[in-house]
């Protein structure tokens, strides 16, 4: 243990040395963490809250507006081995403002959902209906809610009625296989008459195979032949993947980032002290030690400090996941509709990929220098030159191949959004490599000019750019990630705007409250004419959004009349608007996703069963990653209407006085707003890790500073000597770390910017196939031109006051 206490003693010496390696890799790790836990938890509380609905089903009839409780015992009568279940649903609020779903259910045959209880096929859970308020909970989760049975609470039933419902726990029974987080159970008998449905369900679940669905499909066709009934496939995990797809690729895009700058952190230190300790290293050679065996030693040094750094991080990270999963829920919530569960669930697989990715990358990032340095002679080794290796012919050949990389993705779109994530990562670290060079050739034009004390810093941080070259490159990268993200997150906005700003054409929007789970509701016949009747009323569409299918893949199937005045709000990037009955438009992310073209004919199967049309005309649309295709208003339910008025206000109170909460009123700058809130607070999360990764860059360089002030105090007693006193010898160094972090700003603008551009034109359309109008936002320049070098003085200010 001597040889390994030799080379712990240079950090009592120098513990700036001991916390810039563990500050880079225990923040990137924390991020790593914390992201890799929040995208785990979203998705499996996701899936828990689908899986709570459905159990083993993988089909169910779910038809807007519900469907009457005689087609589920004409279906059991007609079908005896028919594995199903009959289900109503509704969120809940309590008190505190939490979500919860309440399940009506057959409990005394549980059917598809057998595996929501502890439970054998033979043995179910008991239950006694004794109450006309009874339900049940899992006893983990009437635990962990204090929830005692035989008592009552008081929930908000809806978002839009607000009606309260008071509920009583009359049991509760042990969990099975799916989590039971935030879930109601009652029987379906008690559930109808607390939602006010009698007589109705909200859907039937089955349990089929391919064979058994399609001769129930056809059962069904045959059975109710007036009834659009249609048996859709159901995969919470295959929901899940597609659940805030941009919000999950920017979190992690940020965390590898963030990881990416922290081991750049630790890069610099180690070089530092590779550079300080040669003495040593030839002391220990020189006294009998194989170089092997000092590897070792060295080996297991930098496994203490990656395994301090990175148990550092895991616990951090957890604490920064744990703050933010609020806000996560909340902008998933906006997205998709509420879910009732929103805890932070611990991953072992995301814990031990940071885990593995910290102590590898510090090994990775480090042994190589460590094993050149040990394979000179002792003498070599004592008396050679402290300075780290630069390198350069090496740096830039490696940018160099790393670009003709992405070139090489870029020119082949097959490639895909993997490809397109490497033109992104490999170009903020070609750029990276390439900035020593870039600042030599910058500082070499200005060594010559200005006054004899500007051009002294200058000649210094020349001279020792290669101690700072790893700090700098680190600070270039989270600059330029901070930029690209925030100028693509801003043509992002833009471009929604501009898009809300054409499509909310209409004076006033009239949509119906919310059906089951969130779902679209469906305005009454009688509503409908009463509204149309209206002599404010100049013109008006009807619009309708189902769910449905093309060759697999989920898309939307919208309908709604075209309108002269509604054509202007769907402004087409190609071809005509339909003239027959069977011609649609299609969005923009159905062509650039899944390859649909204009002329081309679309088998679609929806509830109505399966129908053909041909592609027109396509049109810009942010509202669906899915794809949408636009449809003539063919009859049947209408979810909203978009009315034009030369009096919206007096339409408006009209309309609230006659029938008050029976629909919902909107006006244009409403809904404007409300969607623009929603696309912020979806992206908040986002600029908070962006701002911790510029934290974790500025004290990267404040740290290296540090490091080049020890390295230099010889260098400085020696300026004093010569007559320059501590005030200027300071002032020299807060010029110079002001002057460097100036320029890494300005050399990261044009990196920051090409990293916006692939990210529009690249990464967004393989992956969600929406196409941005690029925004300059020059608020993301001008932040961190003056952010930059103030951080760079602070560092060398703070630097010079311990060295000078």
């Amino acid at each position: 243990m001597l040889p390994l206490k030799a080379l712990l003693r240079l950090y009592r010496a120098h513990p700036w040395l001991l916390l810039m390696s563990l500050a880079g890799l225990t923040l990137g790790v924390t991020l790593v963490v914390a992201i890799e836990l929040l995208n785990h938890s979203a998705r499996t509380n996701f899936v828990a809250a689908r899986s709570q609905l459905a159990g083993e089903a993988n089909y169910r009839l779910a038809p807007q507006g519900g469907l009457d409780e005689q087609i589920y015992v004409r279906l059991a009568r007609s079908q005896p081995a028919l594995n199903a279940m009959p289900e109503l649903h509704a969120w809940l609020k309590d008190e505190q403002g939490r979500s919860f779903q309440l399940l009506g259910m057959d409990l005394f045959n549980p059917g598809p959902l057998r595996r929501l209880f502890g439970a054998t096929a033979d043995n179910g859970p008991d239950f006694s209906l004794t109450r006309e308020d009874s339900v049940w909970l899992a006893a983990p989760e009437a635990k962990r809610l204090g929830w005692s049975p035989g008592q009552s609470r008081t929930f908000v039933l809806g978002d839009e009625a607000k009606r309260p419902l008071t509920l009583t726990l009359t049991g509760t029974f042990e969990p099975g296989a799916v989590p039971m987080e935030r879930l109601l159970v009652t029987d379906i008998g008690l559930a109808q008459p607390l939602l006010g449905k009698a007589g109705r369900l909200d859907r039937i679940v089955f349990k089929a195979s391919e064979t058994q669905a399609q001769a129930l499909q056809a059962a069904l066709r045959t059975d109710f032949p007036d009834q659009p009934l249609w048996l859709e496939p159901i995969s919470p995990a295959l929901d899940a993947s597609q659940l805030g797809d941009a919000l999950a690729l920017n979190l992690t895009a940020l965390s590898l980032l963030a990881m990416a700058v922290g081991l750049f952190l630790v890069f610099n230190a180690q070089r530092f002290v590779q550079s300080v300790r040669r003495p040593l290293l030839a002391q220990l050679i020189i006294l009998g030690m194989a170089p092997r065996r000092v590897l070792g030693w060295l080996m297991l040094e930098l496994a203490l400090l990656a395994s301090i750094g990175t148990l550092l991080g895991l616990l951090l990270g957890s604490l920064l996941a744990l703050a933010l999963m609020g806000q996560l829920t909340q902008a998933l919530a906006d997205l998709y509709g509420p879910n009732p569960i929103d805890l932070l669930r611990l991953s072992t697989a995301s814990l031990g990929k940071a885990l593995v990715l910290g102590l590898a990358g510090t090994l990775a990032a480090n042994l190589p220098g460590w094993w050149q340095l040990l394979r000179q002679s002792p003498l070599a080794l004592r008396e050679g030159n402290s300075r780290p290796p630069a390198h350069p012919w090496q740096r830039r050949g490696l940018a160099i191949a790393i670009l003709l990389l992405c070139a090489l993705c870029l020119w082949q779109p097959e490639t895909g959004l993997g490809g397109a994530l490497f033109v992104a990562g490999g170009w903020l670290l070609a750029m990276a490599l390439i900035l020593p060079d870039a600042l030599r050739w910058l500082l070499e034009r200005l060594r010559a000019r200005g006054p004899l004390t500007a051009r002294l810093g200058v000649a210094e941080t020349l001279y020792h750019l290669d101690r700072t070259a790893i700090a700098v490159m680190a600070l270039q990268l989270a600059i330029a990630a901070a930029i690209g993200i925030g100028v693509m997150v801003s043509s992002f906005r833009s471009s929604v705007e501009i898009w809300l700003g054409q499509r909310l054409a209409a004076d006033l929007y009239v949509t119906a409250p919310k059906g089951v789970a969130g779902s679209r509701g469906a305005l009454g016949e009688q509503t409908l004419d009463t509204i149309l009747a209206g002599p404010e009323v100049r013109a008006a569409s009807r619009r309708a959004v189902f769910p449905a299918r093309w060759q697999g893949q989920p898309i939307e199937w919208a309908q709604m009349d075209f309108i002269p005045e509604l054509k202007a709000a769907y402004p087409l990037l190609a071809g005509r608007w339909p003239a027959t009955p069977d011609e649609v438009l299609a969005s923009e992310p159905l062509t650039v996703r899944l390859g649909v073209k204009v002329g081309q004919r679309l088998e679609v199967t929806s509830e109505g069963g399966p129908r053909a049309f041909t592609v027109t005309g396509v049109y810009q649309d942010y509202g669906s990653d899915k794809g949408q295709i636009l449809h003539a208003f063919e009859g049947g339910k209408v979810q909203s209407l978009a009315l034009f008025s030369p009096d919206p206000e007096g339409l408006g109170d009209r309309l609230r006085g006659q029938f008050g909460e029976q629909v919902n009123l909107l006006p244009a700058p409403a809904i404007h707003a409300a969607a623009l809130k929603v696309f912020d607070q979806t992206f908040v999360v986002t600029e908070l890790l962006k701002l911790l990764i510029l934290g974790i860059a500025f004290v990267g360089i404040g740290s290296a500073f540090m490091v080049l002030g020890l390295a230099r105090r010889g260098e400085l007693q020696t300026l004093q000597s010569l007559g320059i006193g501590p005030r200027h010898c300071r002032r020299l160094l807060v010029w110079q770390g002001a002057g460097l972090g100036l320029l890494t700003a300005l050399l990261a603008l044009p990196v920051g910017y090409g990293l916006a551009w692939v990210l529009i034109e690249v990464v967004n359309p393989r992956a969600f196939g929406w196409r941005l109008a690029f925004e300059a936002a020059p608020l993301h320049a001008v932040t961190a031109l003056l952010l930059a070098p103030v951080c760079g003085a602070l560092a060398s200010w703070y630097a010079a006051r311990r060295v000078v």
